[in-house]
């Protein structure tokens, strides 16, 4: 990608969809996100917020050495990017945590209870937490969303269902609190079942095979890195052939974006 290091990446780790208000409303949760460095494996139409990163690079100009206003807190940034992305007069409004997730370093829990903006944000810097998360999460390459691919085709929109992706995040947090691969995974795997029964076309029939290898020991859970693919994310205990073979891991960033502590985007 020509614009990989002109501005932040993020992950969407669990949760996905609470951040939409039709989501939350059925059941409030969380989606937990991911600061993370640029991977030369990362590309567009694969979950990764790269609409929105497109939305930000114009705003500030970060392709021709433009910054955004100096000393801005992370939080500040990623409202300035969230309003900027939908205008009054827009017909979809995307979801908070990806201009979040680009903004604010570290891991984070976004709390949504019927609006698009969370609740409440919590983030985790612990560099000790961090670097146990780039030992057990992995990324696997598979095809972007393809053109015309449509999420929404199919809904059924019930509490129980969004209360099965507020599971799975509520999971992953946990997990990752307690540096516990066993609960992540549980938490990646959650979220997919949820997105399955709440939209289908999130995860179709046809990608069950992206993730068939992934079910058993040693792998703990897994999950799309967006609606219909992009990534496949792993949480695993130790590296395998398999991992090794088809699978990266991304570095997480504990630094805001432009911070004198931060070395590279």
């Amino acid at each position: 990608m020509g614009d990989l290091y002109h501005f932040p990446w993020r992950v969407c780790l669990a949760g996905g969809w609470l951040d939409q208000p039709w989501c939350s409303k059925l059941h409030p949760g969380s989606v937990v996100v991911v600061n993370v460095h640029p991977q030369t494996e990362f590309k567009t139409r694969s979950g990764l917020a790269t609409s929105t990163r497109t939305v930000g690079i114009k705003l500030w100009g970060t392709d021709n050495g433009g910054r955004p206003p100096p000393g801005a807190d992370p939080l500040q940034l990623a409202r300035l990017l969230f309003n900027c992305e939908n205008p009054i007069d827009c017909k979809y409004v995307s979801g908070s945590q990806d201009a979040l997730g680009l903004m604010v370093p570290g891991i984070s829990r976004l709390d949504y209870n019927g609006s698009y903006w969370p609740s409440h944000v919590e983030s985790i810097h612990d560099e000790r937490t961090l670097k146990w998360l780039e030992s057990v999460l992995w990324l696997i390459p598979l095809p972007s969303r393809p053109d015309g691919y449509d999420p929404l085709l199919v809904q059924h929109l019930t509490e129980e269902n969004a209360a099965m992706i507020a599971e799975g995040s509520k999971l992953a947090w946990a997990g990752i609190c307690e540096r516990n691969v066993n609960t992540l995974g549980q938490g990646l795997t959650r979220t997919r079942q949820g997105w399955s029964a709440l939209l289908p076309e999130t995860v179709p029939k046809h990608s069950h095979a992206w993730f068939a290898d992934f079910l058993t020991e040693p792998y703990t859970g897994c999950l799309f890195s967006g609606a219909g693919g992009g990534f496949l994310m792993v949480a695993s205990p130790t590296e395998t052939d398999l991992l090794l073979e088809k699978g990266f891991k991304v570095s997480v960033k504990s630094t805001p974006w432009l911070s004198p502590e931060s070395s590279k985007l």
